[in-house]
């Protein structure tokens, strides 16, 4: 509806169309149908009209790559990948985590990836001096972090996520972006 009518309807509209076009598509002569748009989509562009919820979901399917890049939550290739930049200030860093219900974010300078910022970096760093809010995600970042390339085994990847809690997936300096236990499950849930 949205594409076709610049409707943006919620999930009930979308149930009430999808059981009209069933009717119709079931008549054999001409008639008239009438059905309701009754929400609107406002409250779930966070859902509906966000392709990676929907896809977490089992709604749609992503291009399959046979490696790693399949359980990469969000592709930094596709924009996907919430960043921070090395001279963010820790409170943006913090704010971008907190909101996007992530517990890292990876640190780009350009399109390189120079490091991690955790929950746990910003903790330590800023915990007893919350001034240090302020100051720039370089001082706090990790920058020795878990690095595979995109052709390592699941296997592998999950026997080293035992140990990290995340992995930068990489295709010699291209950055494909992160994984998590939680991108493992979610792959794992998808197949069956």
């Amino acid at each position: 509806m949205l594409q076709k009518e610049a409707i943006l309807a919620g999930s009930s509209t979308g149930t009430l169309l999808a059981g009209a076009l069933r009717y119709c598509r079931e008549q054999t002569t001409p008639k008239r149908v009438v059905t309701l748009a009754c929400d609107t989509g406002a409250r779930y562009l966070s859902k509906l009209y966000n392709d990676f919820w929907m896809e977490d979901q089992g709604f749609i399917e992503r291009e399959r790559f046979g490696d790693l890049r399949d359980l990469v939550g969000r592709p930094h290739g596709e924009r996907a990948t919430i960043t921070v930049g090395p001279d963010d200030v820790l409170t943006t860093a913090h704010n971008r985590l907190r909101n996007a219900g992530f517990s890292q974010l990876p640190v780009m300078d350009n399109d390189n990836l120079i490091g991690i910022i955790t929950e746990d970096d910003i903790l330590r760093f800023a915990f007893g001096r919350p001034e240090r809010f302020k100051d720039p995600v370089r001082n706090a970042m990790t920058s020795t972090f878990l690095r595979v390339d995109k052709t390592l085994s699941i296997n592998n990847l999950v026997a080293m996520l035992e140990v990290c809690s995340s992995a930068a997936v990489m295709d010699g300096d291209k950055f494909h972006g992160l994984i998590t236990r939680s991108d493992v499950l979610n792959y794992l849930r998808r197949q069956v």
